[in-house]
C-alpha cells in the first residue's frame, strides 16, 4: 500500500509534471514541493485540494489511503 506522498509523487509523474511545473501551477517555490514529497511538509486540507486539482488527481483516493494507513480495519 503506496504512502500518500507516494500516491502524489505517482500521481504528478503520470501527468508528466516536474515538481518546478507543479510548484508554478500552484504558485509556490520548488521547495515546497520538495518538502511535501519528502514528508517534510503536513499539507492541511484546503492545500490538498488545490495540490489534486493541480495534478488532476481524485482526491478521494488520497484520503482512502490515509484511511487505510491510519484507521485499517479497526
Amino acid at each position: 500500500m503506496p504512502t500518500l506522498q507516494q500516491w502524489l509523487i505517482s500521481q504528478r509523474e503520470l501527468k508528466q509534471l516536474s515538481q518546478e511545473q507543479l510548484a508554478e501551477k500552484l504558485g509556490k517555490c520548488v521547495s515546497y514541493i520538495q518538502h511535501i514529497e519528502q514528508g517534510q511538509h503536513i499539507l492541511d486540507v484546503i492545500e490538498y485540494l488545490k495540490y489534486c486539482r493541480c495534478i488532476d488527481a481524485d482526491p478521494n483516493t488520497g484520503i482512502s489511503l490515509i484511511e487505510q494507513q491510519f484507521i485499517g480495519n479497526q
